[in-house]
């Protein structure tokens, strides 16, 4: 999985074993040998952070303009085979295999919110640009609708 940041001026890449960093023409700047095993990637571009998510469910955060680890939290919920962020409100929304989706910010330790989704495991997640809508799909071959203001689908 990859994700661009800044402007495609870099693109963060998971592969076998870490994260690396390249330029625009694919000149490899930087290995991230924190983030191990990564399942998903995404980026927060107003606050300069990788997020990734591996598949032992550990969800990490990492400032891109300083090179510091931001922090990490276990989700305790196993491999995450979903993740986008709320262009909104930069929460990031994980869909697990037991069909809950969480929320996290970097600041709590456990999840904002816990919501019980599908009833397999959510295989795609995304919010809409105002962050008001959540769509979810399951293997269970069901899309769901989710407005994040109330909670309801």
């Amino acid at each position: 999985t990859s994700t661009s940041l800044s402007d495609d001026e870099f693109v963060a890449a998971a592969q076998r074993r870490h994260v690396y960093v390249y330029d625009r023409n694919g000149v490899e700047l930087h290995c991230m040998r924190r983030h191990v095993d990564v399942n998903r990637l995404t980026f927060l571009p107003y606050h300069m952070l990788l997020v990734s998510v591996c598949n032992r469910g550990r969800l990490r955060y990492h400032d891109v303009s300083t090179g510091d680890a931001v922090a990490e939290h276990r989700t305790r919920l196993g491999p995450c085979d979903a993740l986008c962020h709320n262009p909104a409100n930069a929460v990031v929304h994980c869909g697990h295999a037991n069909g809950v989706v969480t929320l996290w910010t970097p600041n709590q330790r456990e999840p904002v919110v816990r919501m019980r989704c599908h009833r397999g495991p959510v295989r795609a997640v995304a919010v809409d640009t105002h962050g008001h809508t959540m769509v979810t799909a399951g293997a269970d071959a069901r899309v769901k609708v989710w407005d994040l203001r109330g909670g309801r689908g």
